[in-house]
């Protein structure tokens, strides 16, 4: 697209592109994590903070799970016993990313209480950042990042995966770049489910599944907060800045039967992370000598928290 305006027209051709949206890939191998623990509440936030959401239910709270929940805010960043001890400084299970992109380390930090993620280009290769919690969670859950896209073609991501790659929930998926008048106001709220071999990937691809708020909002403008209510296997729920945006039909969760009936069950773990996503080579982006790339500026992913409660 190289910028350019997308019309309505041909959104719908971007859309039918964007089945191959999200970070998954056929290199995902299954690894084994630590469950949930007994520590739960992180000091900061608390149950008012989503006061929006469904009530808990009789004698219970949306409370916080300290072990897939991160505030950033250890003076010691990612040496911090916190960091290391619940995070993952990568994929969960060494996969380095769709595309050109790689992830490494060197490329994420945590700074004044915040994660960061900032791009650069290495012979050929996008090399940008990607946490994943070590623990896992499952449903009922509802999963909220404050988040600054970055102002660049690369994608800023918050997202759940299973440990086999069969099951995804994307909280949020979006493309900063300002220059680009559909995307810069547009949010991906979606999810996948697939079968791994033969591979399949089955995505909602409405034009639902692109939020714009109606108010000419460019995301990458400003902080938003981001959230999505996994409610049980068949209802997903999408919130922005404390307001319901979007609710996925129960006809669009797995029309294709992939998950045998069941729909999402697996635990997933929490990831948070940038890239230079394949599919939009396919409509002009050269990631390489984009402005917005070669720009490391432009490319910087900034975390205020990742929050994950659940009704206890």
């Amino acid at each position: 697209m190289k910028n350019k305006i997308i019309t309505m027209g041909n959104a719908f051709r971007v859309l039918m592109i964007s089945i191959s949206l999200g970070s998954c890939s056929s290199q995902h191998q299954s690894v084994s994590n630590e469950p949930l623990g007994e520590e739960k509440k992180l000091s900061g936030p608390e149950s008012t903070d989503v006061a929006f959401l469904p009530n808990a239910g009789a004698g219970k709270q949306w409370t916080i799970q300290a072990k897939v929940s991160n505030e950033f805010n250890d003076t010691e960043g990612k040496q911090s016993e916190k960091f290391s001890r619940d995070w993952h400084d990568g994929f969960f299970n060494g996969w380095t990313g769709p595309g050109i992109t790689k992830y490494t380390a060197a490329q994420s930090s945590i700074e004044h209480g915040e994660l960061l993620f900032k791009a650069t280009i290495d012979n050929g290769i996008i090399k940008t950042g990607c946490i994943t919690s070590k623990a896992k969670a499952t449903y009922p859950l509802y999963m909220e990042v404050r988040v600054k896209l970055s102002e660049s073609v690369l994608s800023s991501a918050v997202w759940m995966l299973s440990d086999d790659s069969t099951e995804e929930i994307d909280n949020l998926e979006a493309f900063g770049a300002k220059s680009n008048d559909y995307f810069s106001k547009r949010l991906h709220l979606s999810h996948h489910v697939f079968i791994r071999e033969p591979f399949q990937d089955y995505q909602p691809t409405g034009p639902e599944t692109w939020y714009a708020d109606g108010n000419n909002t460019i995301w990458s403008a400003d902080y938003h907060k981001y959230g999505v209510l996994w409610e049980d296997p068949w209802n997903l729920s999408y919130y922005v800045d404390g307001v319901l945006v979007r609710k996925t039909p129960i006809a669009e969760i797995d029309p294709e039967n992939y998950t045998n009936g069941v729909g999402f069950t697996k635990p997933m773990h929490m990831i948070i992370s940038a890239a230079a996503q394949s599919w939009r080579e396919t409509q002009g982006i050269n990631f390489l000598t984009d402005p917005t790339v070669t720009n490391e500026e432009k490319t910087v992913m900034k975390v205020d928290w990742i929050r994950v409660y659940k009704p206890e």
